[in-house]
Formats: structure tokens, C-alpha cells, sequence
């Protein structure tokens, strides 16, 4: 479990020849917290990733004495906080950059969405690889070689294309 976490823009020294990253450090913790489910070989097709951020509600959502535990009527369902979402994804895709896949480019499809947690904080990652259509050949060469590479999770569906008919 990882807090949603906003990307920290790059900084620069007084003089300009130096550059560095000031959330590599919470960049690194998140990958160590989720190494276990990054395959060994980079995914390298092209990635559908869906991303869902859960921010702890803070305590103003609560009532307060005997009730402290019970959400108040009027507190937000829908989470509009201040901390942007477009932040929370360019995390998550930085810190897996060259570790779940090899480039962020090749994602070509992003679903995420901002939400509160009665509990704390969390993050939900999916990434798909897509495998462009191929013929049955093709196909069965290419789940050999996931079989071989213990990479089975990643088979998400397929689809079978004939040549011969139109």
C-alpha cells in the first residue's frame, strides 16, 4: 500500500549545470513497496494502464464524539481535493519507467480516477499489455514465449485472424 503521491517538478542548481529529481527518493520507496508484481523482463508491446488513486479522507469528513467514525451527510462523495490527478499519474508512470515497461510512450491508453478512502491511502495499477492481432501461428509462438519467460499475467486476450478469409 502506497499513498497517492504527486510528481515533484525537476529542479535546477543556482547555476543551471546541475538537474535532479526531488521525489526519486519517494519514487524508489513505491517501486521497492511494489516490486514483487513488476515482471523481470519489461513489458515491450504497446499498454493500457488504468490507475485509481485512494486519498485518506480527512478528519473534517467525520463527525465529531460518540459519532467520530461515521461520515458527516454533507461531506464530499466525489473527491476534488487540491491535489491534481495528472500529478498523481506522471508518479507512477515515472517511477515504473524502464521497470514495468521500457518507455512511458508506449502507453497509449490511460483510465485513472481520484477517490477517498475510509481507510489510508492507496494506489491501483493495471497495465495491459495489448497484443496486436496475429495469425494462430503467430499467436501461439508469441504465449510460448511468455510461458518461457514466466510471463504468463500478461496473456490478456487475443484474437485469432485468418488469412484466407476476408
Amino acid at each position: 500500500i502506497y499513498p497517492p503521491t504527486s510528481l515533484k517538478r525537476h529542479r535546477h542548481s543556482k547555476y543551471g549545470k546541475h538537474t535532479y529529481d526531488p521525489s526519486s527518493k519517494e519514487k524508489a520507496d513505491f517501486v521497492s513497496k511494489i516490486k514483487n508484481n513488476i515482471p523481470q523482463k519489461p513489458i515491450e508491446g504497446p499498454i493500457k494502464a488504468v490507475l485509481n488513486f485512494y486519498e485518506k479522507r480527512p478528519k473534517s469528513h467525520y463527525r465529531t464524539g460518540k459519532l467520530s467514525n461515521m461520515i458527516k451527510k454533507n461531506a464530499p462523495k466525489i473527491n476534488t481535493s487540491k491535489r491534481d490527478i495528472d500529478n498523481f499519474v506522471k508518479f507512477v508512470l515515472d517511477a515504473l519507467n524502464k521497470k514495468m515497461y521500457l518507455d512511458d510512450s508506449q502507453i497509449f491508453e490511460i483510465v485513472c480516477g481520484k477517490y477517498y478512502s475510509d481507510s489510508d491511502g492507496y494506489i491501483e495499477c493495471k497495465f495491459e499489455e495489448v497484443i496486436e492481432i496475429m495469425n494462430q501461428e503467430e499467436l501461439i509462438n508469441k504465449i510460448n514465449e511468455l510461458k518461457m519467460n514466466n510471463e504468463v499475467n500478461h496473456i490478456i486476450g487475443y484474437m485469432f485472424v485468418n488469412k484466407d478469409k476476408n
